[in-house]
């Protein structure tokens, strides 16, 4: 069972990232909760070896049974995510963490898709739980502050950030690059699905991979990497940058609610022009985020684009279908969010 998850996670990731980097790997057990590997040898914690039936005797929620499964494909990722690219400073250690934790994310995406939102919701609402003091776990700080993010207050501050946050930060920049790949009305990119690995995300990783090999990598140095990927659509201010996301969402700590206000719609014979405010709440000033927006029509989700909200508010005029009387905010949950 372990061997063959391990074998399932090397053929997803060789056709996304490139050759497996080494000759061979060694899986062996490690009696307790820890798991870590090196290059060619990974050694998983004993819950990794447990039946289903051992597994269901531990009265643990499903989502943290799916989790515990995706730990050998985590530890599998991390054979190029922390040992063929590896990390440059303390405060670039997140993500070799996230890299290898998003692409367990993108296996359990591709194998079962209400399993990848479930667990997804999970690190969210791990990052908005308060200790008994009643601050939230979000405030212990940025990614970018490593393992100090592990204080008296927060004793898991690193994992949960590193992880957690870490693993939403990647898939909003994966859902960004995704949608930009679309028109304005086109369908949803099921690339998991579909079986396709050439969406902008996974280019964007192998050619990391290739620059940055034996190597290691920045935080800068990713976000580069991804930038590379970015058309105009996504370039902030004119600029092909994601300056923007590292200063608001890289190197902060905010999960902002958005709202919709006063959304107006004028039918033109062959279109529906849309006119509203996005608000954005419980987040700094400065913010930038790249949201999606929908039109609802005659029961389907139309793309419609996304809209840079920045700041408390921000105006969008966009072109949706005739006769389109609805706007959705996010329909496929791919921001980091608060409940509304």
């Amino acid at each position: 069972m372990v061997a063959a998850a391990s074998a399932h996670a090397i053929e997803f990731y060789s056709r996304r990232y490139g050759p497996f980097p080494f000759a061979d790997l060694k899986v062996a057990q490690m009696p307790g909760a820890l798991s870590q590997g090196w290059p060619g040898l990974i050694f998983l914690s004993s819950a990794s070896f447990l039946t289903p039936e051992e597994k269901s005797e531990l009265h643990i929620t499903p989502v943290e049974k799916t989790l515990i499964s995706q730990v050998i494909a985590h530890e599998t990722a991390h054979q190029w995510w922390g040992d063929l690219v590896m990390w440059s400073g303390y405060r670039d250690q997140w993500l070799v963490e996230a890299l290898a934790n998003y692409s367990s994310m993108m296996v359990l995406e591709a194998d079962n898709p209400s399993q990848f939102h479930a667990a997804m919701e999970k690190y969210k609402n791990d990052l908005l739980q308060e200790n008994k003091a009643g601050v939230r776990l979000l405030e212990d700080g940025p990614v970018t502050l490593g393992t100090r993010l592990s204080c008296s207050q927060f004793p898991s501050g690193y994992e949960v950030i590193s992880y957690g946050r870490g693993t939403w930060l990647l898939h909003m920049l994966r859902s960004m690059l995704r949608d930009a790949e679309r028109t304005s009305g086109t369908g949803t990119h099921d690339y998991a699905k579909a079986g396709q690995s050439e969406e902008p995300f996974v280019r964007a990783l192998r050619r990391i991979r290739e620059r940055y090999q034996e190597k290691s990598i920045t935080t800068r140095e990713l976000l580069q990497g991804f930038e590379v990927e970015l058309p105009p659509s996504l370039w902030y201010e004119h600029h092909k940058s994601l300056d923007w996301f590292y200063e608001g969402w890289v190197n902060g700590t905010a999960i902002p609610r958005f709202e919709l206000r006063a959304v107006k719609y004028s039918d033109n014979p062959a279109s529906t022009a849309i006119n509203g405010m996005i608000l954005q709440k419980d987040a700094p000033d400065s913010l930038v985020t790249s949201v999606p927006l929908y039109a609802s029509v005659a029961g389907k989700m139309v793309f419609l684009g996304r809209v840079f909200a920045d700041g408390p508010e921000t105006p969008f005029h966009l072109t949706g279908p005739t006769g389109a009387r609805k706007v959705v905010l996010d329909p496929e949950q791919t921001l980091l969010t608060r409940p509304r």
